[in-house]
């Protein structure tokens, strides 16, 4: 073997691979990712650096600060009967949580600077049940009752 980068780049390349195919094996359920993230938005003279791509608006901090916020990843899994928002909240206290629902908007904070939104559908509001475990917090809400037609 060569210490060239070339052949470093591959062997950390060979064993991302081997990890990611042990993680999908190991992980059971095939629809639930196995890998969870968060990312670092920095604010610069009052503005807040948002990524031209991403979908749904980020609210801005009220006080900009060079230390900017966590955004962390939220997950969303929905069936015919319920909706369910997954986010990691690691190292978060329970009693700074502070989660509301505006206009079919989930939006989630954490410890002051941790702030995430989740546009979710049509969700019965008063069915909302939430539990924090070992980092991650699980928000889950009923779809409802259909209404059937005679």
């Amino acid at each position: 073997m060569s210490d060239s980068p070339a052949d470093i780049f591959e062997q950390l390349n060979e064993l991302m691979k081997r990890l990611m195919e042990q993680g999908l094996k190991e992980q059971g359920d095939q629809n639930r990712p196995f890998a969870y993230g968060f990312k670092i938005v920095l604010h610069d003279a009052g503005k807040a650096e948002i990524p031209a791509a991403e979908a749904a608006p980020v609210a801005e901090p009220k006080e900009p600060s060079s230390e900017g916020t966590i955004e962390p990843i939220a997950e969303m899994y929905t069936t015919d009967d319920d909706v369910t928002v997954a986010i990691d909240l690691p190292g978060a206290e329970k009693e700074n949580i502070h989660l509301s629902l505006i206009n079919g908007t989930l939006t989630i904070i954490a410890g002051g600077n941790q702030l995430t939104s989740v546009e979710i559908p049509a969700v019965d509001a008063d069915s909302m049940q939430s539990r924090y475990k070992h980092g991650v917090l699980e928000v889950k809400f009923s779809r409802g009752k259909s209404i059937r037609i005679d």
